[in-house]
């Protein structure tokens, strides 16, 4: 999953440019303030990193960068997947930061979050800056690094779940009543609340039903006279009735000479047959009216205890019987609190032997791997000066927690026949600096990131250690794509690519550009950072023995 090309426009003294990069191993040099870390930061961004506005190149509207990723794999149930099969193998990633402080990050021309953006930045390349040697220094770092380094990511995740599991169980034991007169109280109250709202044997929407009912029996008089009068309007003589038969009567009449009043007549029947049952159904709903003032006081009564149940328990009748279930269940809890309480407390424990074991089996791991990554690391100091088997990595018991049962300490013994000391304790800088980029190198080449960046991780490490620094960047370089910001030429020997940053005035402006040199141009270039811009003939032949040395 090579990085192919990366675009910068606008960041920092960055104008514009566009390098073309190769697997195996690159270096990025040139002088001093020339630009080279610009590099790594438009890669940070485009690797998810945050922005700022001070990266933006003054005068111009925003800073944008532009990388392009090839043979990009995912599986089908990758959530990234949409995403990547957009691009049929690329990732190409665009990040633009504009002066006015909004960013916008692309992927394959998809608009995506910045979170997202560094979900799949974590996934092609790594980026190894000096800060990470003080991120070394933290106990809870150096444990993520051997876990890391043994693959106990996925044993590491179960310990911290089973955790959170046993914690969970532990505070719902302690959240049990212990006290029984208050245990007591409570219990009352929601037997009380259940057998209300169970003696009201409330149904579906009856508080509806039963307004309805009640508007109908505040006016009772005048709906039963109503429907009597309009029973009589269409009864009496002379009424509705009367003279829908004589209309009906008249159609027929005309229709026995004229066939088109047939469709008269047949409307005529149908108002008169609707007139004669509207009658009744009036008169029969009339006579049925309650006019009883007690039935009245009943439905006032039950919509009453409604309202009251609704001020207690909600604002519904299924809010209400919704109370009443949950109410319940918890009666049931606490009425079975010792059976309850057994059981909380037999779950608790049995979570706890989970974790514990769960633990143990981890801490084993972590004791074999730290053994193999102390061993490892061992191996590379002596080629970069520094004492053998002077790294180690203390692992202790301690209190069990999200992260299991240990407590770890990367120790170092800078000079034989003393004691081991924590790694924070050390004071030279310079050894401090190597060991550091003696754990890299055995932590990155076991990691699967594809892209390997390290940003200068050669300060403090002099010429007489840096070829060795630079066999292993190149031998890091089979297994991933290396790009390394160096100062030393030692190293820049054993890249398969060398890109130059340099910084030339254009209007009165400084403008940083960056190029990939060829053979001739990379010898100029190493001579230079041996002896100089006014390098002679012996250090263009130095030049030349370091790259026949280096095999390059």
């Amino acid at each position: 999953m090579p990085l192919v090309e990366l675009l910068v426009e606008n960041l920092a003294v960055i104008e514009r440019v566009r390098l073309p990069l190769t697997r195996g191993f690159t270096v990025l040099t040139g002088e001093t303030g020339a630009g080279k870390s610009l590099v790594v930061d438009a890669l940070s961004l485009v690797l998810g990193a945050r922005a700022a506005t001070d990266q933006v190149r003054a005068g111009t509207d925003a800073a944008r960068v532009e990388a392009i990723f090839d043979e990009v794999g995912y599986e089908p149930d990758d959530p990234l997947a949409d995403l990547l099969a957009a691009g049929e193998g690329l990732a190409i990633v665009r990040r633009e930061v504009g002066a006015d402080g909004r960013s916008l990050a692309r992927v394959n021309d998809r608009t995506v979050t910045v979170g997202s953006l560094a979900a799949l930045g974590s996934r092609l390349a790594e980026i190894h800056g000096q800060h990470d040697q003080q991120r070394l220094l933290v106990p809870e770092r150096q444990l993520a690094l051997l876990d890391r380094f043994a693959a106990l990511a996925g044993q590491a995740a179960a310990v911290a779940e089973a955790y959170r599991a046993w914690r969970s169980a532990s505070a719902e034991a302690s959240e049990m009543l212990v006290d029984a007169h208050e245990l007591a109280r409570h219990v009352e109250l929601l037997r009380h609340q259940v057998d209300e709202i169970a003696a009201a044997d409330l149904k579906p929407d009856e508080d509806v039903e039963l307004e309805q009912r009640l508007r109908a029996a505040t006016h009772a008089e005048l709906i039963a006279r109503s429907a009597a009068e309009a029973a009589r309007s269409l009864h009496d003589d002379g009424g509705g009735l009367d003279a829908l038969r004589a209309t009906h009567a008249s159609l027929a009449a005309a229709a026995q000479h004229d066939d088109r009043f047939g469709e008269l007549v047949e409307r005529a029947r149908g108002l008169e047959a609707d007139a004669t049952e509207l009658a009744r159904d009036s008169a029969a709903l009339g006579e049925a009216v309650d006019l009883d003032p007690a039935a009245r006081g009943s439905l006032e009564e039950r919509l009453s205890l409604i309202y009251d149940l609704k001020r207690k328990y909600g604002a519904t009748i299924s809010e209400i019987v919704a109370f009443e279930a949950t109410a319940a269940t918890e009666l049931a809890r606490l009425e079975d609190q010792d059976g309850l309480r057994e059981r909380l407390a037999a779950e608790e424990a049995r979570r706890r032997v989970a974790l514990e074991e769960l633990a143990a089996s981890l801490s084993v791991e972590r004791s074999r791997a730290a053994l193999g990554l102390a061993e490892r690391v061992n191996a590379e100091l002596p080629p970069l000066g520094l004492p053998i088997r002077a790294f180690g990595i203390s692992l202790e018991a301690t209190e069990l927690g999200p992260s299991g049962a240990d407590r770890i300490e990367f120790t170092f013994a800078p000079n034989p026949g003393e004691p081991p000391r924590p790694l924070s304790r050390i004071a030279s800088g310079g050894e401090s600096s190597r060991l550091s980029l003696a754990l890299k190198v055995v932590l990155a080449a076991a990691d699967e990131t594809p892209v390997l960046i390290f940003d200068e991780i050669d300060a403090g490490v002099g010429g007489r250690n840096a070829t060795a620094l630079g066999e292993r960047l190149r031998a890091l370089s089979a297994f991933h794509q290396v790009i390394c910001v160096t100062h030393l030429p030692q190293i820049a020997a054993y890249a398969d690519a060398h890109v130059h940053v340099g910084k030339r005035e254009i209007d009165g402006r400084t403008v940083a550009d960056a190029r990939v040199l060829s053979a001739e141009e990379r010898t100029l270039e190493l001579a230079a950072m041996l002896a100089g811009s006014d390098a002679g003939s012996e250090a263009h032949a130095a030049a030349e023995a370091l790259l026949r040395s280096a095999g390059g």
